[in-house]
């Protein structure tokens, strides 16, 4: 969606909070673990965060939320440049598959229509 002024818009409200997560590959029949992270900003439709793991953007991922244990189905819309510190994780955007207004354990405003939002994943 775009803005008046051809600028891309986000949904909602992003927040930034350290959220730690267990990180799955889906499968049939039982649950392969990519590994143990951490979302660094969060919002209603998915979150970023910082991941070692090698992935591809839209690849589908199990996310769970270690306070909440709440889980979600997602998938992968932005591969994000390393993270400094010697870490080797990157950024990763995900996306909520369905809505999980629950998953992150926070409430988030409506956003205002008539202030547009920024869309940018790398941020």
């Amino acid at each position: 969606m775009l803005s008046k002024n051809g600028a891309p818009t986000r949904r909602s409200s992003r927040v930034t909070l350290r959220v730690p997560l267990r990180i799955y590959e889906p499968d049939s029949s039982k649950r392969f673990l990519v590994e143990e992270a951490h979302a660094v900003k969060i919002s209603l439709w998915g979150g970023l965060i910082a991941l070692k793991a090698p992935v591809n953007r839209n690849q589908q991922l199990v996310t769970v939320n270690k306070v909440t244990g709440e889980t979600t189905d997602s998938r992968i819309v932005y591969l994000g440049p390393m993270v400094s510190g010697g870490s080797r994780a990157r950024l990763v955007a995900i996306e909520f598959l369905r809505p999980s207004p629950g998953f992150w354990g926070v409430v988030f405003p409506q956003p205002d229509p008539g202030r547009p939002q920024m869309r940018d994943y790398a941020r």
